[in-house]
């Protein structure tokens, strides 16, 4: 596996200071899946995991359980375990329970919410916008999960946030990629910013509105790259099967055809070139 994330050791952010080496693993491995660094379906070398994590190879196993819980990871016998792939069906399942999850969270914040939560999300809808005008993907979605976050520790229900968490941990990678290719990062920001008004105005309806919007704009854009192939994991052994193709990939039986069709038509060209002098002199003989 060729991927950088080995050289340079797994990111380190969210981890808290006091989480035991399983937990920080679990954390470093989860921002890793978040933020694209591990791919959909790449598979996991459990000897390289345990040398960029510091850890033994008992801990990381009950690291990656603990990933294959939260679907981020799967764990298949006598293949070893390898990041979760998502289909278009169920980017499309997650992004329905999200967006019922967090409407409500959102809801119940607007009616509790302090000035000085509101402010919070308002700092964190500033780097959002920065993140844009930086053009730095990651940073903006990492402002998107820190303003969802607030929301989340002020709405008062700890199981919702967690199922939330988990929910939006493996369409991360996806919504990376939509910020990334798609110039999705200005719609994304008016919806955070719509969120926000309607949460200042202390209207709960419309914040559960706006928030059922951005969700369902997240859906679509997740949706049209769930598929896409140049999203496919990658490695070394598949670089050395298939050489990358610029262009249409060659048909071989299709290029036989073809120079077999041309070969047809050179012949009948030369022999009509041949006939026709012959033709014409008959001609000429008899007329004589």
């Amino acid at each position: 596996m060729s991927d950088s994330v080995y050289v340079r050791g797994f990111d380190s952010f969210s981890v808290p200071k006091l989480a035991t080496i399983i937990e920080q693993a679990v954390y470093k491995l989860r921002n890793a899946i978040m933020q694209g660094e591990l791919r959909p379906g790449q598979k996991l070398v459990e000897a390289e995991l345990c040398s960029t994590l510091d850890i033994s190879r008992a801990s990381l196993r009950e690291a990656l359980r603990a990933l294959e819980a939260e679907r981020l990871i799967e764990l298949v016998p006598n293949r070893g375990p390898s990041v979760a792939k998502l289909g278009y069906g169920e980017v499309e399942a997650i992004h329905e329970v999200w967006a019922l999850l967090t409407g409500e969270a959102v809801a119940d914040f607007t009616r509790m919410a302090k000035a000085k939560d509101i402010a919070e999300l308002e700092r964190a809808l500033h780097s959002l916008k920065d993140g844009i005008e930086n053009n730095t993907p990651l940073k903006q979605l990492a402002a998107t999960n820190a303003f969802f976050m607030e929301i989340m520790r002020k709405c008062g229900n700890n199981v919702l946030t967690e199922v939330v968490i988990s929910l939006v941990s493996r369409v991360n990678f996806l919504r990376a990629q939509a910020l990334l290719h798609q110039g999705w990062g200005g719609v994304y920001a008016e919806e955070i910013e719509d969120i926000v008004i309607a949460i200042r105005d202390r209207n709960p309806d419309a914040a559960r509105a706006a928030t059922h919007k951005h969700i369902a704009s997240a859906c679509s854009a997740a949706k049209q790259l769930a598929l896409k192939p140049e999203l496919a994991p990658t490695d070394k052994a598949s670089s050395r099967r298939k050489a990358p193709v610029k262009g249409k990939p060659v048909n071989k039986r299709d290029t036989k055809a073809k120079i077999a069709g041309k070969v047809r038509a050179d012949v009948k060209a030369k022999r009509a070139t041949k006939i026709v002098p012959v033709r014409k002199r008959a001609k000429e003989t008899a007329a004589t």
